[in-house]
């Protein structure tokens, strides 16, 4: 008699557990999920009915290892049938659950060899074990906290490389293992090691229904399935139908899926807001929420696929690491965290310049009302000279000239005629070069970068001197402000700087070059802002750039400001600052 399985679609809550399992149907590579829960909350139930929803798969027929004829990897006998006929026979297979009981040994687990066999008929010599059995399955172990740790890093390594791999006394066998693995565990019977939670993809806590209505209805629908389970299915067919049919065109659009840089800059800002260190939980969380995209038939990640997926993909890691006693990953935590990741781009205006880094000094120039004083039309009168057309006649000089040379019969003569000495402040120009790509967003380089350029912006306006901000991000650089005097408009522009994109820093150092050439009588310093990372270039390369850029350059003001601490820095900049000559700072030494 066939077993009839509770339909999945009729499962009462538990939405996270039925989410989690559909992530791992659309994306195997997830590497499974592990289910939390105390007994009788249907942890069970819930993977039965999974195994049932899915659709069925090719398999060649007669292949101990469920070999699928449309995978790039088979096991060696498949291999020889396929060079040697140009074909394999197949067949269709129902997904079924392959059971691991916590009594297994190695052998049951990987197959045995006989190693004698082995040297002389390769994978024929391989007693298929359960890892298998599993391929194209769904691998459930039950209690899975009981279980051996050695055993459990065997079907961990095998979910992650979709390989299982024999090697007795120097003999190498393997065979394709791809499957769903799901574990399930009672946390008051112990809990798994934290180097082995963290080799589970997913990880959802399975917790009895408080809702009066929804017990009611788990009492009821248990009830109608055990009178007649083939009527309670049929009721829930087209309910299975349509989820099935949403599961088959999620893996056909998942490689589709677009995953922008902003998405996974906040993923990695969750996960180090929660102190989690290790990669796989960022490259998880990525894919989980890929695959929440392509199930709602998306081809772009949206902030709320990644909100769901940190709930799933970051829960069993956070108690690996020092954190809050009792604190626990829930959707409020994560909206929070991603406020935050929001709000820290805000220009810092509490920060100061160094008391001894003025602008000045900072520059390395000296210009502008920082400047000594320099002669021209403008200025204070402080003195006279003699001069044949004077621009401006200095009435008191003259006249005591004329006394001096004729003090008898005083007259003003042309030359007598003295020209005022006028002193002033000469004016400047800052070209700021911000980047404002995507990897400042990351340690909040982007926060300081723009508290420095604001502080800049700041000073040189006291000093009345001008400014003009190049920003640049993706493909190009662009002047986002023309030199100006007005700190309103150079603040709002600042404070709505669009983030994001590739780093071209060469390219904005040539835009920068031709500002500066239009502005010569102003003496431009061009301060360049960025954590080096240039990956867009006018030519190919940096080297050639630098070639490129240095007749525009050499004869200018050129300040670099890395947004890296040093000895954290990548040395771009550094380089760069070499070939000019010019003075190089880090932002967390000119900062307080």
């Amino acid at each position: 008699m066939k077993f009839s399985a509770f339909p999945f679609t009729a499962i009462v809550g538990q939405d996270h557990l039925k989410k989690a399992l559909i992530l791992n149907a659309i994306d195997p590579t997830i590497s499974g999920v592990l289910i939390k829960g105390d007994k009788g909350t249907g942890k069970s139930t819930t993977v039965r009915a999974f195994s049932e929803l899915l659709p069925a798969r090719e398999t060649v027929d007669g292949c101990p290892f469920n070999c699928n004829p449309n995978e790039h990897f088979l096991c060696q006998e498949c291999e020889k049938t396929l060079q040697r006929e140009g074909r394999l026979p197949t067949s269709k297979k129902r997904m079924s659950i392959v059971e691991l009981p916590v009594s297994a040994t190695e052998d049951m687990v990987v197959g045995s060899l006989d190693i004698k066999k082995a040297l002389r008929e390769g994978v024929k010599a391989l007693e298929p074990g359960i890892l298998a059995r599993a391929n194209g399955n769904i691998l459930y172990i039950d209690e899975v906290n009981l279980l051996d740790d050695h055993l459990v890093n065997v079907l961990l390594d095998a979910a992650a490389m979709g390989v299982n791999i024999i090697e007795r006394e120097g003999v190498s066998v393997s065979h394709p293992s791809k499957f769903i693995l799901v574990g399930t565990m009672n946390p008051e019977e112990g809990d798994l090691r934290p180097q082995i939670l963290d080799r589970f993809g997913l990880c959802v806590e399975v917790k009895a229904l408080t809702d009066p209505q929804e017990r009611l209805k788990v009492i009821k629908y248990r009830m109608e399935f055990d009178e007649n389970p083939i009527r309670f299915q049929k009721r829930f067919r087209r309910k299975q139908k349509k989820l099935r049919e949403k599961i088959m065109k999620a893996k056909e659009l998942l490689d589709k899926v677009e995953i922008s840089d902003d998405i996974l800059e906040l993923i990695v800002r969750i996960s180090a807001a929660l102190g989690i260190k290790t990669h796989r939980a960022d490259i998880i969380t990525t894919k989980a929420a890929t695959a929440i995209a392509a199930f709602n038939q998306r081809k772009k990640i949206k902030e709320e696929d990644v909100k769901e997926a940190a709930l799933l993909a970051l829960k069993h890691r956070i108690k690996q690491l020092p954190f809050e006693k009792g604190q626990e990953i829930d959707e409020r935590l994560i909206e929070e965290l991603i406020e935050e990741a929001e709000d820290e781009f805000e220009i810092d205006k509490e920060r100061k310049l160094k008391k001894e880094i003025k602008v000045a000094e900072f520059t390395g120039t000296i210009q502008g009302k920082n400047s000594a004083n320099i002669t021209g039309k403008r200025g204070k009168y402080i003195k006279a000279k003699e001069a044949q057309n004077p621009d401006s006649v200095a009435i008191d000089a003259t006249i005591k000239k004329a006394i001096r040379e004729n003090p008898e019969n005083p007259r003003i003569l042309p030359e007598h005629l003295m020209e005022k000495v006028r002193i002033s402040k000469a004016e400047t120009l800052y070209i700021i070069v911000l980047d404002s790509s995507s990897s400042m967003k990351l340690d909040k380089k982007i926060k300081f970068a723009k508290t420095i350029a604001w502080l800049l912006l700041k000073e040189s306006y006291e000093k009345k001197n001008k400014v003009s901000l190049i920003s640049f991000k993706g493909d190009e650089a662009q002047i986002i402000s023309e030199p100006t005097t007005n700190l309103t408009k150079l603040n709002e522009v600042l404070e709505n700087l669009d983030i994001g994109g590739k780093t071209p820093l060469t390219p904005a150092l040539m835009e920068a070059a031709k500002l500066a050439s239009k502005y010569k009588e102003l003496t431009p310093t061009i301060i360049v802002i960025s954590d080096g990372r240039c990956n867009i270039f006018i030519g190919s390369n940096l080297e050639e750039d630098l070639k490129i850029l240095y007749p525009e350059l050499k004869k200018l003001n050129l300040i670099f400001v890395d947004a890296e601490p040093k000895g954290r820095n990548i040395g771009v900049l550094e380089e760069i600052a070499n070939k000019f000559n010019s003075p190089i700072f880090y932002l967390d030494e000119i900062l307080i």
